[in-house]
């Protein structure tokens, strides 16, 4: 990657908001393909959406309970799953008529949020810090799902790790928590294993969702994992994503 100059990040168009980015709205084409797939086969949809149902009510109860709002979905190796995931998480909870949601992709190493939810992605987080505005400008509201928030980069951070844990970005987070309505955050993390974006993401959260993969994950990751999460805040629970059960 060539490195920028002083002047570049300027005309980089990832550095920019675009004025239909700042707290508007934009249309899901995921959501409104899944619906199509629903209409062609039923049974499947149906599963895929009970399924995911099923674990909004025990996220919800046990978050409620605790009086807990921010959950990082967690994958434990890249390509487990964890966008996947999150985003079904949120549309089923932004599907409870008075339950708000905000969806934050913080794997700004490599985000996919906004293409897994097919919206279009907003400008860089650090670009928003560094002319000292709120982050808020770049959370949009789904037309397709009303209660559901999202703020998805759609380019990648070169330095993600480091803004994670940067003082200032941390503040930002909890500034654009305190500031929104949502009920609940649902934070898109990297992967735990192989790299510390996702540990530094971590501290942000109130709670763990942890997501392996069926095939391929192991138990000497699980290992890991239990390793690296000590002094974290709580796991919830571990979803094992392509499995056949």
């Amino acid at each position: 990657m060539k490195p920028a100059t002083a002047k570049e990040p300027d005309k980089n168009p990832g550095d920019k908001v675009a004025p239909d980015k700042v707290r508007g709205n934009v249309s899901s084409k995921f959501i409104r393909r899944e619906a199509a797939y629903a209409a062609e086969d039923a049974e499947h949809a149906q599963t895929i959406t009970q399924r995911f149902s099923l674990l909004r009510t025990r996220i919800l109860r046990e978050m409620r309970g605790r009086d807990w709002t921010k959950l990082a979905v967690v994958p434990v190796t890249p390509g487990a799953g964890g966008t996947f995931t999150a985003v079904n998480l949120s549309l089923a909870l932004a599907r409870q008529p008075h339950t708000r949601v905000m969806l934050i992709d913080l794997d700004l190493g490599k985000p996919s949020v906004a293409e897994r939810l097919a919206v279009p992605g907003c400008g860089r987080v650090s670009t928003v810090l560094r002319e000292q505005g709120d982050l808020d400008r770049l959370v949009v509201t789904v037309s397709e799902a009303p209660n559901l928030s999202v703020l998805a980069p759609a380019h990648a951070e070169p330095a993600a790790a480091e803004l994670l844990q940067d003082r200032v970005f941390v503040a930002a987070m909890d500034a654009l928590h305190k500031a929104h309505s949502a009920e609940i955050a649902i934070l898109d993390t990297a992967a735990l294993l192989g790299q510390d974006s996702a540990l530094a993401t971590l501290p942000l959260a109130d709670a763990i969702l942890l997501v392996a993969d069926a095939r391929a994950g192991t138990a000497a990751h699980m290992a890991e994992c239990e390793r690296l999460l000590i002094g974290m805040p709580p796991v919830m629970g571990v979803i094992l994503n392509k499995s056949e059960d």
